[in-house]
């Protein structure tokens, strides 16, 4: 029995970022559990120590890479010494598993997507030391786990696909649009880099006689040429970016949208791919329809026709007829949109995650989806 976990991160909230929900979700499922959760992280608010929600936060604070490393390690080795000792220890990527692995405790160690693509040399025999130590591996999706094993065959018996989770939101009132008040409100929410590809969706809607609005959450490199590609199209009246917004603005950024635009791609090839797509399943639990593209752990997640489109996200084209195909058929919104959120709510849980992380595969039977359209 797993009483006690102590979780590891190289990064947590309030910082952004797919990894650090799920550190945050993760430490708190654990919790749930009504197991004893010690997070050790390090953040921009840090230093720190807090406890919180049955979870024990100890932040080393942000710092140079190695150092943050040497502080990991030297904040568990105080907690070992003090006979604080967990029955397992959870690394939420494996770079943040290297401070654990001087400790002589089972390991988990989760891999989500471009972090086992994309080591060479000293980065790759690190990342084969630290999951040759662990006793389970956990991939976010299939793709994930096929892009290490391609790499690391023989870790395939210890490697296990366990899907991200979600906190269901309240069900969506109706929007305008589906009630035949409106254009179609598009939405994008995401880390602004280049496999994200929405440049590609400034173009599609260029591309249409009648414009939409969109909407762009979130902030990152590939922002300046974004905003270059919204000029050039002379898209600034009917295209914001937002950047990174409260949960609140978020919240109404979700209850406004009709259609959710999310065309990944892989690039470097291969290496540089969508894990998972965590902001794909939270507007999927919102009841909202997505268009993903067709590399990557999104397009795992959605059926194409049933609970979303999935598209080549290479392809203008592609991505603008699964736009317009939606923005002429309100009807079609609300139904393949109810369907995405009775997809989320049957098979996003971080409940079950955590549960298949632990190898407690026998609990967390998976609920039956009707696939019929």
């Amino acid at each position: 029995m797993v009483d006690h976990v102590w979780m590891v991160a190289r990064v947590a909230m309030p910082d952004e970022g797919g990894v650090q929900t799920y550190v945050r979700e993760v430490a708190h499922a654990y919790a749930a559990q009504g197991r004893r959760v010690t997070l050790f992280a390090k953040s921009s608010a840090g230093p720190r120590r807090e406890r919180a929600d049955g979870v024990e936060l100890i932040d080393v604070g942000a710092a140079a890479m190695w150092i943050v490393y040497w502080r990991l390690f030297r904040a568990m080795w105080g907690a070992w010494r003090a006979g604080d000792r967990p029955d397992l220890i959870h690394a939420c990527t494996w770079r943040a598993g290297l401070p654990a692995l001087f400790f002589a405790r089972p390991m988990i160690v989760t891999v989500h997507g471009r972090e086992v693509g994309r080591p060479r040399g000293i980065a790759f025999a690190l990342l084969r030391l630290t999951l040759g130590r662990a006793q389970r591996i956990v991939a976010v999706s299939d793709v994930t786990r096929a892009l290490l094993l391609d790499r690391l065959p023989g870790l395939d018996a210890r490697t296990v696909t366990a899907w991200n989770g979600v906190v269901m939101p309240p069900v969506r009132a109706a929007t305008p649009f589906t009630l035949g008040q409106g254009r179609a409100r598009l939405l994008s929410v995401c880390r602004l880099v280049a496999r994200k590809n929405i440049v590609a969706v400034v173009r599609a809607l260029a591309e249409r006689d009648e414009t939409l609005p969109l909407s762009i959450v979130g902030r990152g490199v590939d922002g300046v040429r974004i905003r270059g590609a919204i000029a050039h199209a002379g898209l600034e009246a009917s295209v914001t970016m937002a950047g990174y917004v409260s949960a609140q603005a978020l919240a109404d950024h979700y209850a406004a949208a009709d259609i959710f635009v999310h065309p990944q791609m892989a690039l470097e090839d291969g290496a540089e791919v969508e894990g998972f797509g965590l902001s794909v399943a939270d507007a999927m639990a919102q009841g909202i329809v997505c268009i993903v593209g067709r590399d990557g752990g999104p397009a795992e997640l959605v059926r194409d026709g049933v609970t979303g489109f999935v598209v080549d996200g290479g392809s203008v084209d592609a991505i603008r007829g699964a736009i317009d195909l939606l923005a002429r058929d309100p009807a079609l919104c609300a139904r393949v949109g109810e369907r995405a959120r009775a997809f989320a709510q049957a098979q996003f849980s971080w409940d079950r995650h955590c549960r298949l992380a632990l190898g407690e595969a026998a609990a967390v039977a998976a609920p039956a989806f009707a696939r019929a359209a």
